[in-house]
C-alpha cells in the first residue's frame, strides 16, 4: 500500500504495482470513498467515464467523489489517496476471508473493506457510513443557498 497526495496521484508520481483498490481521505483524515479497478486506478479516475475530467487547467467532477474534490480545490489536491494491491487487501481482511484465498478477487474484498472502514460517500455495501467532517467550501455553501432559495420559491409560495 502506498499513500500519496492527490496531486501526486494525478501526476502519476508512483510506480505501478497492479493496485486494485483505492481509499480517498480528506484533509482531516476522514475516509471519504473506497473504490476498485481491475485494470488501472488512474484510468478509473481520469479516463472516459471516470470520476473526474482534468484537462490542463479545467478540472471538474463526474461522480460524487469527483465533485467533492472539485468543490474543495485547491485544498483537495493535498488530500490523501491510498493505493492497495490485492495482497494488501487480503492481509487487511484476513479474518473475514475463507481459507480459499487463492480464489479471492478484488470484487470479493471491496465489500469487506467498505464495511470495515465505513467511508462517508460509499452507499453500496456500507451499512454504517462514516461522517464527512470536511468543512463546506464556498462553492458548496453557494449551491446550498441556491437550493434553499429554489425550495422556498416552489414550496413557500404555494397557495
Amino acid at each position: 500500500m502506498i499513500e500519496l497526495d492527490f496531486i501526486q496521484f494525478h501526476e502519476q508520481q508512483y510506480l505501478e504495482k497492479r493496485y486494485e483498490l483505492y481509499i480517498l481521505k480528506n484533509g482531516l483524515g476522514d475516509i471519504l470513498y473506497i473504490g476498485i479497478s481491475t485494470t488501472d486506478i488512474w484510468e478509473r479516475w481520469f479516463s472516459w467515464g471516470g470520476h473526474m475530467t482534468w484537462d490542463g487547467n479545467l478540472i471538474y467532477g463526474e461522480s460524487p467523489i469527483g465533485v467533492k474534490i472539485e468543490n474543495h480545490l485547491p485544498d483537495s489536491l493535498n488530500w490523501k489517496i491510498q493505493l492497495w494491491t490485492l495482497t494488501d487487501c487480503i492481509e487487511f481482511c484476513g479474518k473475514e476471508l475463507s481459507d480459499e484465498i487463492s480464489k479471492v478477487t478484488i470484487h470479493d474484498i471491496e465489500p469487506i473493506i467498505i464495511r470495515k472502514l465505513s467511508p462517508a460517500l460509499n452507499a453500496t455495501y456500507n451499512l454504517n457510513p462514516g461522517k464527512d467532517t470536511t468543512p463546506k467550501s464556498q462553492k458548496e455553501e453557494k449551491l446550498e443557498r441556491k437550493v434553499d432559495e429554489l425550495y422556498r420559491k416552489v414550496f413557500d409560495n404555494k397557495k
